[in-house]
């Protein structure tokens, strides 16, 4: 089920007029990112069975892709490039921890013939390109792991 993304909510452009207002406010915007991390949360552990090794998770490349848009898009949004990159990479490296685990969790899971199949032929969330050629979104190379969820 997909939440609300923030061009659904209505943005209040007048100014707080007490802390407590201030706090309301951030609170709200608290409540709608955390929606929208439980969707990121849902497409990293998917992304999880498409890598084919824990390289191919922590991905330095791609975490820098992923660093460089968020900084042009605050830029463009009236965010601080530093304060953007600073979340993210708090927020990326929060992931790749939370898909690590989820990776070896499959990994068991697979290697017992409990789950689905990793690796061969799989292609990534990121777009990378595993190192058996399967082709990911963005058409990078991952054979040494350069994309991130």
């Amino acid at each position: 089920m997909p939440h609300a993304t923030p061009s659904d909510a209505p943005f209040d452009e007048t100014e707080p007029t007490s802390l407590e207002e201030v706090r309301e406010r951030i609170d709200a915007i608290d409540a709608g990112l955390t929606a929208l991390l439980a969707d990121r949360q849902r497409l990293v552990r998917a992304a999880a069975a498409f890598k084919k090794d824990e390289d191919a998770v922590r991905a330095p490349a791609r975490v820098e892709r992923v660093v460089a848009a968020a900084r042009e898009r605050a830029a463009g949004a009236g965010l601080s490039p530093a304060v953007a990159e600073a979340v993210w990479r708090a927020m990326i490296g929060a992931f790749v921890e939370f898909e690590l685990a989820e990776h070896r969790r499959t990994g068991a899971e697979n290697e017992d013939g409990d789950g689905a199949e990793n690796g061969a032929g799989a292609e990534n969330e990121d777009g990378a390109e595993n190192e058996d050629g399967a082709e990911n979104e963005d058409g990078a190379e991952n054979g040494a792991g350069d994309g991130t969820s």
